[in-house]
């Protein structure tokens, strides 16, 4: 009879230890997928275009508000056509709209738009056009 149980503590000890395995690599399984989903989306969000646009845009204000006041809103919408066109070659839609409210101040609306994004910044963020 002495026996009898010692071999049913072994059978039940080793299941033990086989569901807690499964269970241990299953949680790993889970951790190491959750960690690769969000290195992913980093990657997809193209934060680095944005922030390109929106630099851009800016000096590109300023330089225009420098030279050209009477004309700033019609060279901004060049300025919109040109990077709209640029962007949509390598698959984004980008819309620019920029005018000047007040006398050294701008509005700014960026919309951009891929597959997997849609960013819009603004409505109407100004800008300091005037040092």
């Amino acid at each position: 009879m002495q026996k009898a149980r010692k071999g049913q503590w072994l059978i039940l000890s080793g299941i033990i230890l086989a569901v807690g395995l499964v269970s241990l690599t299953t949680l790993l399984n889970e951790a190491l997928s959750a960690g690769y989903k969000v290195a992913l989306s980093e990657t997809e969000f193209p934060a680095h275009e944005i922030n390109e646009i929106y630099e851009e845009t800016v000096r590109t204000a300023k330089l225009v508000w420098k030279e050209d006041k009477d004309n700033f809103s019609k060279s901004m919408e060049y300025f919109s056509e040109n990077v709209s066109k640029i962007y949509a070659l390598h698959g984004f839609y980008v819309s620019i709209s920029a005018y000047n409210s007040t006398e050294n101040i701008a509005n700014l609306t960026i919309q951009f738009r891929s597959e997997n994004v849609n960013f819009t910044l603004g409505p109407d963020r100004l800008i300091q056009l005037k040092p």
